[in-house]
């Protein structure tokens, strides 16, 4: 520790929150030094340490994934993959801190109190042991440490294929026609279920809870048929939709039937006679988040975990519902069971205080809004609960800056025993709620009110809490974001997804040169790719005073995501992708109220195809679709309109 009166502290964790901690107090003037056990920075993101895989991107916009004054360079995906991830990161700790001050390949063994200091010991791989003393000390190792595996799947080991958590997956390449029995119910495992789906042979999720799945882009108002679409945290972190601008730290019954019913209506009802056919609507509602999951090409089984009673997993998997699953060598089980925080270091009586529960991956420790101990000072923790966002990690940062620093008072000890109570009853809560702190914009609000900033802007981003200005730019690039929006934006992509693996009946009239006429039939679109659709048609063509003839049709629908189109192609003899047919360019809202307006063009030799669709959207899915060619040519002179509507059992 240096000679001179500057005060230090230990930052444990070079993850998000640990940079942000050591960002924010080598800012005020206190010398951080940061230990972390991996070789560099970047927590779960850096995939040479933590658990990554390749086709892993963010859940949430890079608006709302970012910190206040570090903007994202130019042509970032709007869903950061982890590469743009990790490498954001990498620049954001290159350019803010020195680089002297981390201490990579080091293991912090104990942490121990030394009157009003803190002695830290630690080693390095090559075995170097050291003991330093600091003022302060912040944990900011987060929740993605240790792998969790719950209690009640029991006799694991009498498995005969291959085990697996989550944090040791890294692509569908391994599980390659392999049958997965997927456990767990939140976040990583609907997205692994999702990306496994490419190249497993059957997938089996079992969950211990119902749950809904939103894709990344949803409907602002999901009730109307032409709503505009924008990033699920756009849509959800608004001040607007509010009743207060404080935490809701407990939902009521209410509440939560309010919240399920808002979801339902976002996922059309689709969800409703599949995966929460026994949700009760007064408990809370667990969401996850995959543009890829549906029930119809994973078919995955909504249940508990297996009975204990039944733990004979060398032949057979009996799940609670009394379906069992013969078990073999070549099946694959992935646990995507969470993970949880390890705070060894810390002797009894300090984990005592924290009433620590290592076994419990929803509340391990009682905290005053997840920062303080009144019994513990000089210490804080950041982003130290479930489901914290960059931006709540960021401003909690800087609350404890502030207050080691001397520049805002510390909470009184009363108010931090409020706080703990509070925590208890977070804790307490059954049946418990999927995050302890939920409510994004509540606490954001919270925080920032502790340390006397205040916002006006509706959609909350880290952007607007800068410690100098709010980063215009930032704010300035999502509000024409949702300018676009209300110009058809996102919505090739969310015709896209609701297509895939659909089943349609439909019913076309053909009027005009050269004969009128009917055709009845069905028509599905196939997984081609994660980019792709193989559109197929089957019917009977009927023209006047003719015997009906059978009908088949085949396009390929393609999506570019970076530029949000969707085209339609023509299909070669390998049910691959041909020569183009026609792009679809979606229309502003304002031209219809009964769906989504999108036009295209082909020219055939001499035969001119005008193409318009219109989608009516059920929140993220298709109610119906209709298709109208327009064709004019010396020897055609016709329209064809095709209107489709969903096989119910694929509804």
């Amino acid at each position: 520790m240096s000679n001179t009166t500057k005060k230090t502290v230990a930052v444990i964790g070079a993850g998000v929150s640990g940079l942000v901690s050591a960002v924010q107090m080598h800012r005020v003037g206190i010398q951080p030094v940061i230990f972390e056990k991996a070789s560099n920075v970047g927590g779960m993101w850096n995939s040479d340490e933590r658990p990554c895989w390749k086709s892993m991107r963010t859940n949430i916009s890079k608006f709302t994934t970012a910190l206040s004054d570090h903007s994202w360079p130019r042509n970032t995906s709007l869903f950061p993959s982890q590469p743009e991830v990790y490498s954001y990161l990498l620049d954001y700790a290159k350019q803010s801190l020195p680089e002297d001050i981390f201490r990579f390949n080091t293991k912090v063994n104990k942490i121990t109190r030394s009157d009003n200091t803190w002695i830290v010991q630690s080693s390095t791989e090559d075995g170097y042991i050291s003991s330093e003393q600091f003022d302060f000390v912040i944990i900011a190792s987060g929740f993605f440490d240790l792998p969790y595996t719950l209690a009640k799947i029991s006799n694991l080991s009498s498995f005969p294929g291959t085990i697996m958590h989550s944090s040791d997956y890294r692509s569908s390449d391994q599980v390659r026609d392999k049958r997965v029995f997927v456990v767990g119910g939140s976040m990583s495992a609907v997205d692994i279920a999702a990306d496994m789906a490419t190249n497993a042979k059957h997938i089996i999720h079992i969950s211990p809870h119902s749950f809904w799945v939103l894709p990344r882009v949803i409907p602002i108002k999901p009730s109307d048929r032409v709503s505009p679409f924008l990033p699920i945290d756009l849509v959800s972190n608004r001040r607007s939709i509010r009743t207060s601008n404080e935490e809701t730290v407990i939902r009521t019954k209410d509440q939560n039937r309010i919240v399920n019913e808002k979801l339902r209506l976002i996922t059309g009802h689709v969800q409703t006679s599949s995966m929460l056919s026994d949700a009760n609507d007064e408990n809370p509602a667990f969401t996850t988040i995959s543009d890829m999951y549906t029930p119809w090409t994973l078919a995955p089984i909504h249940t508990a975990p297996p009975i204990s009673e039944h733990p004979d997993w060398i032949s057979s998997l009996k799940l609670n519902n009394g379906k069992i699953f013969p078990t073999t060598c070549d099946d694959v089980l992935v646990l995507c069971t969470g993970y949880r925080p390890c705070l060894d270091y810390f002797s009894e009586d300090i984990l005592e205080n924290l009433s620590y529960r290592p076994d419990d991956p929803f509340c391990p420790l009682i905290l005053h809004r997840s920062v303080f101990h009144p019994t513990l000072p000089n210490l804080a923790f950041i982003g130290m609960y479930r489901g914290v966002y960059w931006a709540v990690a960021e401003l909690q940062a800087r609350w404890v800056a502030s207050i080691f620093a001397g520049l805002l008072p510390s909470p009184s000890i009363a108010a931090q025993q409020i706080g703990l109570e509070v925590e208890r009853t977070v804790r307490a809560q059954h049946p418990r709620p999927q995050f302890p702190h939920s409510d994004y914009v509540g606490l954001i609000n919270d925080l920032a009110k502790e340390i006397l900033l205040t916002n006006s802007g509706d959609i909350v981003i880290p952007a607007q809490y800068c410690p100098t200005r709010p980063d215009q730019s930032v704010i300035d690039e999502m509000n024409n974001l949702c300018e676009e929006a209300n110009s058809g934006r996102f919505i090739a992509g969310t015709v896209f997804r609701a297509l895939h693996n659909t089943k349609w009946a439909f019913e076309r009239t053909l009027v005009g040169k050269p004969s009128d006429g009917t055709v009845r039939g069905q028509a599905e679109f196939l997984f081609s790719s994660p980019n792709e659709l193989l559109y197929k048609e089957q019917g009977k063509l009927t023209l006047s005073s003719q015997i009906p003839l059978d009908i088949t049709q085949k396009y390929i629908y393609s999506y570019d995501e970076e530029k949000d189109l969707l085209t339609v192609y023509f299909v070669n003899e390998n049910n691959q992708l041909g020569s183009l047919f026609h792009t679809i360019h979606f229309q502003p809202k304002e031209n219809s109220s009964n769906g989504w307006v999108a036009n295209g063009e082909h020219l055939c030799s001499q035969d001119h195809y005008s193409t318009s669709y219109l989608f009516a959207l059920n929140g993220v899915n298709l109610s119906e679709f209709e298709i109208t060619y327009t064709v004019k040519g010396p020897a055609k002179d016709y329209v064809s309109k095709t209107v489709f509507q969903p096989i119910k059992d694929h509804v």
